[in-house]
């Protein structure tokens, strides 16, 4: 066979890129062996784990380290300040819902605190107890523990135990009185706290929060001019509003009583009743039993009346009481 001189100088050409291929490739597969057996770390896409992620047990392990890093300084105490209590002395005019709006207290606290028997009788330099906290007052019960406290007010125990510097939890006894910080109130507690204050069961609105345009008490008859008494409140939300019932009872009138105008009388629990006046329209009958908040009226401007509003009267054993007093 007869080579061509120009044809027979490819082949080292052609062998030696041969080589240099082969070699590049052994490189290649080499490296990924030994990168598969543990010589370099694979990337994986996030993604892929995301939906066996247990999003519970994160905000539990996140909820722990917050603990942990409280526990570092002092644990949850830091948000509990320790008890206290200032001094107020009443002034005329005062009552126990304007105190506590002007000390920034809870009602339901002040009644707790100071444990008054007649809490709608304060007198002009009463002392009161205001403390720096919203929480109540409580009376440690036979067998009672701190768990069983804290377990009745849905706070946590380490908040009792700060705030009333207890030193030794087993040392608590019978009849010692514990704050306990940021109570829940139920309504069976806010009954029972109001009962014992000597305040009459709980009013609700007889209508739409609105201004009052008259207060209880002397004022000058706007027919007469003379000075007279005004025996309850006046509401002014617009003519036509609707006019609930304050507290379940018994409808006693519904019609035309002289200078009320359209008038509805309910009768509740203890002796008391209210009283609405001037209403234009007239929603229940005599004898309907009512429930807290249902409409039984509308605002109007009938009877002895100059414009439209609400007159809104709370009584008890027939004595006409402050219904500011009363209306929560």
């Amino acid at each position: 066979m007869v080579y061509n001189r120009r044809g027979f100088m490819w082949v080292p050409i052609i062998l030696e890129l041969s080589i240099v291929i082969g070699i590049v490739f052994y490189g290649l597969t080499h490296l990924d062996s030994r990168a598969n057996e543990g010589g370099l770390v694979q990337p994986v896409e996030v993604e892929t784990f995301l939906p066996f992620i247990d999003e519970e047990a994160l905000a539990a392990e996140a909820i722990i380290a917050e603990e942990d890093s409280q526990n570092e300084k002092g644990g949850p105490y830091a948000v509990a300040p320790l008890f206290h209590v200032s001094i107020y002395r009443a002034k005329d005019g005062d009552s126990l819902w304007s105190i506590a709006n002007e000390s920034g207290s809870r009602f339901y606290t002040l009644l707790s605190v100071n444990r008054l028997k007649k809490a709608n009788d304060i007198s002009i330099g009463q002392k009161l107890k205001i403390p720096n906290q919203n929480g109540v007052l409580h009376t440690i019960n036979k067998d009672e523990t701190l768990e069983d406290i804290a377990l009745k007010y849905d706070v946590g125990i380490r908040k009792i135990i700060r705030v009333n510097r207890i030193l030794d939890p087993n040392e608590i006894e019978q009849g010692m009185d514990l704050f306990v910080p940021g109570a829940r109130i139920t309504p069976s507690f806010s009954k029972k706290l109001l009962t014992d204050s000597g305040i009459p069961p709980q009013f609700g609105w007889p209508c739409r929060r609105s201004r009052i345009s008259s207060n209880m008490g002397y004022r000058k008859d706007p027919f007469t001019g003379k000075r007279a008494y005004h025996h309850g409140i006046d509401y002014a939300p617009g003519y036509g509003t609707s006019v609930y019932a304050s507290m379940d009872g018994i409808v006693t009138h519904a019609g035309w009583m002289g200078g009320y105008g359209k008038l509805i009388v309910i009768r509740h629990r203890n002796s008391s009743s209210t009283r609405y006046g001037h209403l234009s329209s007239i929603l229940v009958t005599k004898g309907k039993r009512v429930r807290q908040g249902q409409r039984i009226g509308k605002v109007g401007s009938t009877g002895r009346s100059t414009g439209a509003h609400l007159h809104f009267e709370i009584r008890q054993n027939g004595k006409a009481l402050n219904p500011r007093k009363f209306v929560r």
